[in-house]
């Protein structure tokens, strides 16, 4: 009876063994995982093959864009062939640097932005094509090649608007990310009479509006705006915004707002992950104080007199 038992001890355990051994994913089912998150996800951001995560790297300025006569490129992605652009993200983002797209680092390329580059191509001769053309102090940076407002009295105008918020609610959210640039800066914001139009100029748009940085539905990209003195500040009007304390399922316009407007002074984004200037702010949450990597690097543009 004894030796029944150890062989149906044994049986049991072969078969547990089996068991387990045909759920493990193989490695490069892993990867495939990882790249395939939850549906919500995948809908929200699109990430469903390495060529995607190309996509976004070239984007947000990680990596070159291919010339025209390098799009075959497209088909020849691999993890390797992205090592450099993804060890930069990683650097930039705070995140273990290994070149590698571990699920660390594809959660933060999920998780919500701003739609302005963080690095930008430097157009230039010579062996790389490819450049930082930022001018770093610090944690904040500030775009080179600008021309920063000389004016005191900047003006603004409101473009359009959507239903979700009203012109008397978007007013309010600006109104207040205004004043704290306000209280560090030499500048005062005045909206413009009706009929004038505006230093800054700001909306709601959705898909290709015409600026060359299209909208990419609900999720991922909330806004962007352009350096001094282009003016142009957008939000994605398919967003769901909120003007009051944002749910988990909402963004705050205010926060978003301060954001945008720091980079219509002059400033790109900090590595501060608590700066205002950070690229990345995900729903529910609120950034609505500058933080000293802010006040920083508005005032190595506008130093005090």
């Amino acid at each position: 009876m004894a030796n029944l038992h150890s062989q149906l001890l044994l049986l049991l355990i072969l078969v547990v063994s089996l068991f387990l051994a045909s759920t493990q994913p193989s490695l490069a089912h892993s990867r495939k995982l990882i790249l395939q998150s939850p549906k919500k996800v995948a809908d929200s951001h699109h990430f469903g093959s390495l060529n995607d995560v190309r996509l976004y790297l070239e984007r947000f300025g990680y990596k070159e864009k291919p010339l025209d006569n390098d799009l075959t490129k497209d088909t020849l992605t691999t993890e390797s062939s992205l090592y450099a652009a993804i060890s930069l993200y990683q650097q930039t983002n705070h995140l273990n640097v290994t070149g590698k797209l571990d699920s660390e680092t594809v959660a933060r390329m999920m998780t919500p932005r701003c739609g302005m580059p963080d690095v930008f191509p430097s157009g230039g001769k010579g062996g790389s094509r490819y450049s930082k053309l930022l001018h770093v102090v610090g944690r904040y940076k500030a775009f080179d090649n600008m021309i920063p407002w000389t004016k005191v009295n900047i003006t603004y105008t409101f473009a359009t608007t959507i239903p979700l918020v009203s012109l008397e609610a978007l007013r309010k959210s600006c109104q207040g990310a205004f004043q704290h640039w306000a209280a560090v800066t030499p500048f005062h914001f005045l909206e413009a009479g009706k009929g004038e139009h505006g230093d800054l100029t700001i909306g709601f748009y959705s898909g290709d509006h015409g600026d060359g940085s299209p909208f990419d539905g609900p999720g991922h990209v909330w806004a962007h705006a352009f350096a001094p003195q282009d003016g142009r500040v957008h939000f994605d009007g398919s967003e769901q915004w909120s003007t009051t304390t944002p749910t988990s399922e909402e963004i705050d316009l205010e926060s978003v707002a301060l954001h945008e407007i720091g980079h219509a002074l002059g400033l790109n984004h900090s590595i501060d992950q608590n700066a205002v200037m950070y690229a990345y702010i995900g729903q529910g949450v609120v950034k609505r104080e500058l933080q000293q990597d802010d006040i920083d690097g508005i005032k190595s543009i506008y130093p005090p007199k």
